[in-house]
């Protein structure tokens, strides 16, 4: 039934043109033999060439005829088609004339059909570079430079891509014309009007072109082909068809798709970021410091950087870009130069002349406007004196987006090209047609368009199937732009061409047809011809995605919607025809749908949460200081602590963080903890070196509702790397945060001060956080992550623990909003190492001891568990082992752990707790820590340590234990440290001042004291400072207890501590009375009420 539709449409169009068929010369084909001839001249332009071939294979493809190409009529044939100009159209009063831009005309008389358009050679200008070879040793410049005497940027170093054939013969004796499969080779910058009547012939035949290659064609099965009566010539809507095809890179397929589509991308036309190519360069930053940004009193002259921004009030620069300009006109014939600032203007100069210039009040978009268009303007200016006829192009682009206020018209000569003038899958198309109609207020010329497509190999995965949409935003411009320059990710051969694809061929046909062209019938036809016994449900599968494929980002039902459309569509194709290749096509690229569909199926597991309270007042200096009062008074729901990444223990150098926001910046503050005396290990001071990630280095990754994810990381010495984690890896380095980062090194710490800048602003995917504000309902997903390099072990950590050996786990981010307090749902079925681990851990909390060993123990099971993961479950299971009695089981469950500290370390515990110091000595007294792991080093010199105190051996305790408590930074584990060090110091060294230190370090500055080595520690200062006689302070110290309000074991301790002291002090009734409160207590112990008794008989009557 399709097969006959579509020969239905073409016989339609034939019978619509042709002549009448009283004889048989009116025919091209009849009943499968040639009844014409291809004619062109004998010296014809590179794409008549091509078109003649062209159309010779396409009506074999139809009919299986061959028809001949020749210079002059053969003779042997009725038909001659002519295509392109030659002597023979010429005597027939045909021409090329008013043809421009790709404009053809099909002709017919009685027996002769004429296919013409201006086919004019693009002939490239010297210099121009043959390969990347030319560029990369700076021979191209050097032939630039030599010509205009200074040292701007050579502009056309990407030339030899738009050639199909070998560039470096191009122009010699050797130019091969033909390819080795006989094809013509052409640039991308020829001219295509005879080619494009042929493919208008064509389609008028039925011929599709909806992908590069034979898959992508329709091509009808026709016998005969009359010689139609036809006068017709088509023009496109728009002179400038540019979409992002370099012939000689992307391939034949590419190209002749492209060409077959109609697409125009003439040479002699600039667009972005002119500016940048003309400065930056060494020679210019070193020798024009002042054409350069004023940035906190320095210029913005680093050699190394991707941008340096410029001063645009500087006269020098304004005269050199005027110079800039007219080289370029004079040299290589431009249309239009480019004076375009460099990517990423977020900043203005900060010298005293730009002081001013800018409008912070119309938003990021308009915030430069009037400073960026009055130099663009002024440079127009100033060239129309000498070029009146050529034009100077800037871009509507971020924060010059909007027009300027103080500028009522624009000199003739300024092309303005908006980025982002159309945006087909931007929600708010009514904002962008605003910003088309009040650029047209500003300028007397046409618009160009520049667009950014999705980006597929950036990431995007959405199906944003959406014809409609591209066909009205496409018409809504005819009359006010002169056309578009579209860039989109090129994947022809990979999993994207069936998303790009849909894009292009869409995009380009509705540059023809005029304004009343047709998206809805195009659509109606792609989804019959391309996808055949699957068209019907193909067409419900697209139509449902172009109304519902932003909400497949975060909705479930209408990302799983789609896909169960799909499934019914690919049942309908079978398994091996044409057809089923097509949409195979398109089940390539659902599969990141599926993929987040799954994801959002399955919500958050608990993570931590960020809050930010408030809208802050005040500012903060960006230093490194952290100094600054919202940061002494930061809320404590703004702040928190770094974990060990795969483990979330506490990590041995903590790391701490603040966060506010304030207007559109969000700023952290981070302190890295180190050891004291030791520096920071950095590997570059240097932004973008990715030597970074071998050192010492703090990371912020951030996924906003807008965009997924970014991540910053700065280094001790300041150093900035960034990336766009939702792009491809090709393209991840290619973003910048523009992040202001300072940092400051002390003697045991190191601190980063960052201010990353928000914007909502998409049409600059390349600079800066896209996002708003987060919010309860909108919350941003976080992480912040440190990395500790050493040659003796690497320790990693994250406010939110991922639970693998890698920060990049998205849904382990933590929950980041600003607003009340706010519990967010976890989802029950979430579980990794992390989740399981704390519920073991809770286990052997609630002294369910055998059921945490068990717990542990299948921990240590799971596949894909990090060897240190294994060491910490085994290393805990044998810690149930213990407290059971079982050392059998402990010593076995130590031997199954992998990791040699981690080993000897479990193994030393086992031993403690049997009491066989010796043995621990025995085996373990030999070892060297400072080879460790430093991340070990805490846990094995304690072991060891203790070992050392029971055996009465003193200095040798005092050294394992001091070291243990340099590498140790859990408060509880260093409480016990201290609580052992004293005891060793108090018993065995017989130092009571040292013991009396390492116990008040204990309880002296904490906020409470509640545990049982603290207690022990008030007990053995103030038996310290009564054995000194100083009972004042040991009265003191006990009151740190709060003995009136302990319970149990405790409370006894301390009554019978304070009664030893009073007795001691003299203050005979009041220790009586203490004692005698001990024994009056049916709660105490046997053993506290025997020593009371004992206290008393011993205490003299008053």
């Amino acid at each position: 039934m399709i097969k006959h539709a579509l020969l239905a449409g073409i016989l339609c169009w034939v019978c619509l043109h042709a002549a009448p068929s009283s004889t048989a010369e009116r025919f091209l084909v009849e009943q499968g033999q040639p009844r014409a001839e291809i004619i062109i001249s004998s010296k014809p332009p590179r794409t008549t060439r091509l078109a003649a071939q062209e159309l010779q294979t396409y009506i074999k493809k139809i009919s299986g005829a061959k028809l001949q190409i020749v210079t002059e009529p053969s003779g042997t044939q009725p038909v001659h088609i002519f295509i392109g100009r030659s002597a023979h159209l010429d005597q027939r009063g045909i021409s090329d004339e008013g043809l421009k831009f790709g404009a053809y005309r099909i002709v017919s008389g009685e027996n002769w059909l004429a296919l013409i358009g201006d086919d004019t050679d693009f002939i490239p200008t010297e210099p121009w570079p043959r390969n990347n070879r030319d560029v990369v040793n700076g021979k191209a410049q050097q032939a630039w430079d030599k010509i205009t005497g200074k040292h701007w940027g050579y502009p056309h170093s990407q030339m030899y891509k738009h050639y199909t054939g070998p560039t470096q013969l191009f122009g010699t004796p050797k130019e091969q014309q033909l390819d080795k499969n006989g094809n013509v080779n052409v640039w991308g910058f020829d001219e295509r009007g005879s080619f494009n009547a042929v493919c208008g012939f064509l389609r008028g035949l039925g011929v599709r072109w909806y992908l590069p290659g034979e898959l992508g064609e329709i091509v009808p099965t026709m016998k005969t082909i009359p010689l139609p009566v036809i006068d017709e010539s088509v023009h496109p809507d728009f002179p400038l068809r540019a979409i992002n095809y370099r012939f000689g890179t992307y391939g034949r397929e590419a190209a002749m798709w492209a060409m077959h589509l109609g697409v125009r991308q003439p040479f002699g036309r600039q667009a972005a970021h002119g500016l940048d190519h003309m400065t930056h360069n060494a020679q210019t930053l070193k020798d024009h410091p002042e054409w350069f940004a004023l940035y906190g009193g320095k210029r913005d002259t680093q050699p190394g950087k991707r941008l340096n921004q410029l001063c645009y009030s500087n006269e020098e620069l304004f005269q050199e870009a005027v110079r800039y300009a007219r080289a370029q006109f004079d040299h290589y014939d431009m249309d239009a130069v480019s004076i375009m600032p460099p990517d990423g203007y977020t900043a203005i100069c900060q010298c005293e002349k730009c002081k001013g210039k800018d409008t912070p009040e119309r938003g990021y978009r308009g915030a430069f406007s009037d400073y960026v268009w009055e130099f663009v303007n002024r440079v127009a200016k100033e060239v129309r004196k000498t070029h009146p006829d050529k034009m100077i192009s800037n871009c509507a682009y971020g924060t010059y987006t909007q027009p300027p206020l103080h500028i009522d018209k624009l000199e003739p000569n300024v092309q303005v090209i908006i980025v982002g003038g159309r945006r087909p899958t931007n929600a708010n198309r009514d904002e962008i047609r605003q910003l088309r109609a009040d650029w047209v207020k500003k300028t007397d010329n046409p618009l160009v368009i520049f667009e950014n497509y999705p980006f597929t190999g950036r990431g995007f995965y959405l199906p944003a199937y959406i014809p409609r949409t591209l066909g009205e935003s496409i018409n809504e411009t005819k009359g006010i732009s002169k056309g578009e320059d579209i860039w989109l990710t090129m994947n022809f051969r990979e999993d994207a061409v069936g998303f790009n694809h849909f894009l292009i061929y869409f995009t380009a046909r509705m540059y023809w047809g005029g304004k009343d062209q047709n998206a809805v019938a195009m659509f109606d036809e792609y989804c019959r011809l391309f996808y055949g016994p699957a068209a019907n449900e193909m067409q419900a599968f697209f139509s449902y995605c172009e109304a519902h494929w932003r909400e497949m980002e975060k909705e479930a039902d209408k990302a799983s919607r789609a896909l169960e459309l799909f499934a019914v569509a690919k049942a309908k194709v079978g398994d091996n025809s044409v057809y089923a290749q097509r949409v195979q096509l398109i089940d390539n690229y659902l599969n990141g749908l599926r993929n987040k569909s799954q994801q959002l199926a399955q919500k958050r597991g608990p993570v931590p949460t960020l809050r930010l309270v408030g809208d802050p007042r005040g500012e903060i200096v960006i230093d490194g200081r952290l100094d600054d009062a919202l940061w002494q008074k930061c809320p404590t729901a703004s702040t928190g602590r770094l974990r060990e990444l795969q483990t979330g223990q506490q990590p041995i150098y903590g790391t701490s963080i603040k966060s506010t926001w304030i207007g559109g910046n969000l700023y952290f503050a981070i302190r890295c903890e180190e050891a004291p005396g030791e520096k920071p290990n950095i590997t570059t001071a240097k932004n973008g070196d990715q030597a970074l990630w071998y050192g010492d280095a703090i990371e912020i990754l951030l996924a906003t509702e807008s965009h997924n994810y970014y991540q910053i990381a700065v280094n001790p010495a300041g150093a900035l790397e960034d990336l766009d984690r939702g792009t491809d890896k090709n393209n991840w380095f290619r973003w910048d945060s523009q992040a202001e980062v300072a940092t400051q090194i002390a003697d045991d710490h190191w601190t980063v001060e960052i201010r990353i800048p928000i914007v909502q602003d998409e049409n600059d995917p390349l600079h800066q956080v896209i996002g708003h504000k987060p919010t309860v309902s909108l919350p941003w997903f976080i992480n912040v992550c440190r990395q500790r390099i050493r040659e003796n072990g690497t320790e990693y950590s994250a406010f939110a623990p991922t639970g693998a050996s890698g920060f990049h786990k998205p849904l382990k981010f933590a929950h980041f909003y600003r607003g009340l307090s706010h519990q967010f749902e976890a989802d029950p079925s979430v579980t990794d190492y992390l989740i399981a681990n704390r519920a073991a851990e809770k286990l052997l909390r609630q002294r369910k001891t055998k059921a945490a060993l068990t717990a542990f123990l299948a921990l240590a099971e799971q596949k894909k568990i990090t060897d240190l993961q294994k060491a910490n479950a085994l290393q805990q299971a044998a810690l149930c082992a213990r407290n059971l009695k079982d050392y059998e089981q402990a010593a076995e469950i130590a031997d199954q752990i992998r990791l040699d500290a981690v080993r000897k370390t479990v193994q030393m515990e086992n031993l403690l707790a049997q009491r066989e110091f010796e043995e621990i000595i025995n085996q373990f007294g030999g070892e060297n820590f400072v080879e460790w792991p430093f991340w070990q080093k805490g846990a094995v010199a304690f072991a060891r340590g203790r070992a050392y105190v029971g055996l009465k051996a003193g200095e040798k305790a005092e050294a394992d234990l001091t070291t243990a408590l340099e590498f140790t930074s859990d408060s509880r584990r260093r409480t016990s440290i201290l609580l052992t060090m004293a005891i060793n110091r108090e018993r065995n060294l017989k130092d009571d001042d040292a013991a009396l230190d390492a116990y008040r370090k204990n309880y002296e500055t904490a906020g409470r004291v509640g545990s049982s080595e603290q207690f022990q520690s008030i007990e053995g200062a103030a038996r310290i400072l009564t054995r000194q006689g100083k009972y004042a302070e040991a009265l003191a110290a006990l009151e740190r207890a709060n003995i009136e309000k302990l319970k149990g074991v405790w409370r006894d301790t301390m009554l019978l501590s304070k009664a030893r002291t009073l007795a001691a002090a003299d203050q005979k009734a009041a220790a009586r009375k203490l004692f005698q409160q001990i024994l009056d207590d049916q709660s105490a112990a046997p053993r506290f009420k025997t020593e009371a008794r004992e206290q008393l008989e011993r205490l003299p009557e008053k």
